[in-house]
């Protein structure tokens, strides 16, 4: 299998990100991201676990709708079905967002 990257944008940070299996659960790929280390030793993105008003925060991948080009959340599971990069229908190169979400303490 070829190498299969996505360009991951967080705040004002893009990074390129590859992705060794696109089929594994969105859950996995989130795990590997939060320990993804750069050339220069620290972390890839920074992932604080409360926001501003002290709020627990979740992350989730989203990805822009070509019609409307709002972000949607890829929910990592639907049911009890785990979700992958490939269930979304995201290629090799296609952006991924990440995104914040504040759930209630």
């Amino acid at each position: 299998m070829d190498d299969f990257f996505v360009n991951i944008v967080y705040k004002n940070k893009k990074v390129k990100f590859r992705v060794v299996n696109p089929d594994a659960p969105l859950d996995t790929l989130m795990t590997n991201l939060k320990h993804a280390i750069g050339k220069d030793g620290k972390l890839i993105f920074d992932f604080p676990s409360i926001d501003e008003t002290g709020a627990p925060l979740d992350y989730f991948f989203g990805k822009e709708d070509a019609e409307t080009h709002n972000v949607r959340i890829m929910r990592p599971r639907i049911g009890k079905e785990e979700q992958s990069l490939l269930d979304y229908g995201i290629e090799n190169g296609n952006v991924v967002y990440l995104i914040p979400d504040p759930f209630p303490g």
